[in-house]
């Protein structure tokens, strides 16, 4: 833990349902929102600078859900890149495959 004052502490997690809120808009899945202000209020509590004065809590803790979510973002898009393309290149090979199947197929027929 970072040394929190109990007051800093519960000055973080009181942002908690206006979070969940922002969280729900932004990933349109109850779940997911939870799951992300769960990550974002674990990396608020354990930053030392959630124990400095000259932060801003609200407008800090706000900022981390975004990049919290963002970065989500980022791995699902990577996620889904690579999956189309392994999807790509399967096709392409059974489409190879397929084509060098029907050229012997078609060598055998005409012998």
């Amino acid at each position: 833990m970072s040394g929190l004052s109990p007051e800093r502490r519960q000055e973080i997690m009181a942002l908690e349902p206006r979070l969940l809120e922002s969280a729900i808009r932004m990933t349109r899945d109850a779940n997911e929102a939870k799951a992300l202000v769960g990550e974002t209020l674990a990396a608020a509590r354990a930053s030392p600078l959630a124990a400095s004065d000259e932060v801003g809590v609200e407008v800090w803790v706000f900022r981390l859900l975004r990049q919290h979510f963002h970065s989500l973002e980022r791995d699902r898009h990577h996620r889904r890149a690579v999956s189309a393309f392994v999807t790509d290149q399967t096709y392409a090979r059974k489409r190879s495959q397929l084509a060098l199947a029907a050229s012997a197929e078609t060598r055998a027929t005409d012998v």
